[in-house]
C-alpha cells in the first residue's frame, strides 16, 4: 500500500515537471532570441546566447516610440475591463447562488447556452451596433461590454458563492442588516479567492488581447502592445529580436501577478469546481 501511494506520488511529480518543462520551452526561447546577436538570431543551437546583448531591447523603444502610450492603452483596457467582470459578474452570480426568484434555473441555462455561441456568430452585429454609437476606433467596445458580465465568471461566481454557509447571511439579517450589507460584509471576503482568480483570468485576457483590438483600434494613438508588436512583422523582412524583447516585457507583468496570486486563484478554482 505504501509503495503504490509513493509511485502515484512519484508519477504526479514527474507529470508536473514535464508539463513545467512544456510551458517554459516557448518563454525561455523567447527570451534566449532576444538575447541574442542579429548573427545568431536564428541560430537553431543558441538556447543559451552567446555572447549576450541588450541590444534588442533598446532599439525595441526606438522602433516603437509611442511604446510606453500603447502600454498605457492595453492597461487602461485590461484594468477597466476587469473591474466591469468582476462587478456585474459577482452579483449575477450571487443571485444565482443565494437568491430565489422564479425562472431562476431557466435563466442559469439561457446563461450557460451562450457559451456555446462562437463569437464569429456575434461579431458583425455587434460591429454595426458599435459603429451606430459612434464607438469604433475608441478603447470603448473593449471596456463596456463588460460591464454586463459573462457567462463563464458569472457561473464561477454561482459556484464558488454555493459554498459560503447560509448562517452566515442569517447572522447579519438577525443583526438588522439587508442584502447588501451582506453582499459587502460577508460575501465579498470570502468570496476573494474567486475575486482574484476570475480577476486575473479576465486581465491576461485583455492584456493579450489582440483580435478585438485589431476590429475597434483603427489609428496607431489607439494601438494596444499586441498591435504595435504585431506592426514590426513585416512581409518581406520583421524584427524578430524587437519582437522577441517586446514579448518579454509584455509577459513580466503577468508572471508577476501569478506569483503573487497563486495560492489564491488555486483555492478559488478548487472551491468553484468541487461546489455543484
Amino acid at each position: 500500500m505504501m509503495f503504490k501511494k509513493k509511485l502515484t506520488s512519484a508519477l504526479f511529480y514527474i507529470i508536473a515537471i514535464c508539463l513545467a518543462i512544456i510551458y517554459v520551452i516557448p518563454l525561455w526561447w523567447d527570451l534566449s532570441t532576444s538575447l541574442r546577436t542579429d548573427a545568431n538570431l536564428f541560430d537553431p543551437n543558441q538556447w543559451i546566447p552567446h555572447p549576450i546583448t541588450f541590444k534588442h531591447y533598446s532599439e525595441l523603444f526606438v522602433v516603437l516610440p509611442d511604446f510606453w502610450r500603447y502600454t498605457l492603452n492595453t492597461l487602461n483596457i485590461a484594468t477597466m475591463a476587469t473591474v466591469g467582470v468582476l462587478l456585474s459578474c459577482s452579483m449575477a452570480g450571487y443571485a444565482l447562488a443565494r437568491l430565489d426568484f422564479p425562472g431562476k434555473n431557466i435563466l442559469l441555462m439561457i446563461i450557460l447556452a451562450t457559451l456555446m455561441i462562437p463569437s464569429q456568430v456575434t461579431l458583425i452585429p455587434t460591429y454595426v451596433l458599435f459603429r451606430e454609437l459612434g464607438w469604433i476606433n475608441t478603447l470603448l467596445p473593449l471596456i463596456i461590454p463588460s460591464f454586463f458580465g459573462n457567462a463563464f465568471a458569472t457561473f464561477f461566481f454561482r459556484q464558488f458563492m454555493l459554498s459560503i454557509p447560509g448562517e452566515l447571511e442569517e447572522a447579519v439579517f438577525i443583526d438588522g442588516g439587508n442584502r447588501f450589507h451582506v453582499f459587502m460584509n460577508v460575501i465579498i471576503p470570502i468570496s476573494r479567492p474567486a475575486f482574484l482568480t476570475i480577476g486575473l483570468i479576465t486581465f491576461i485576457g485583455n492584456w493579450n488581447g489582440f483580435f478585438n483590438p485589431t476590429i475597434y483600434l483603427q489609428t496607431m494613438d489607439k494601438w494596444v502592445l499586441t498591435q504595435a508588436l504585431q506592426s514590426l512583422s513585416g512581409l518581406y523582412s520583421s524584427q524578430w529580436g524587437e519582437i522577441m524583447a517586446g514579448v518579454i516585457l509584455m509577459s513580466l507583468p503577468i508572471l508577476l501577478l501569478y506569483i503573487l496570486l497563486q495560492r489564491f486563484i488555486v483555492k478559488g478554482i478548487v472551491v468553484g469546481a468541487i461546489k455543484g
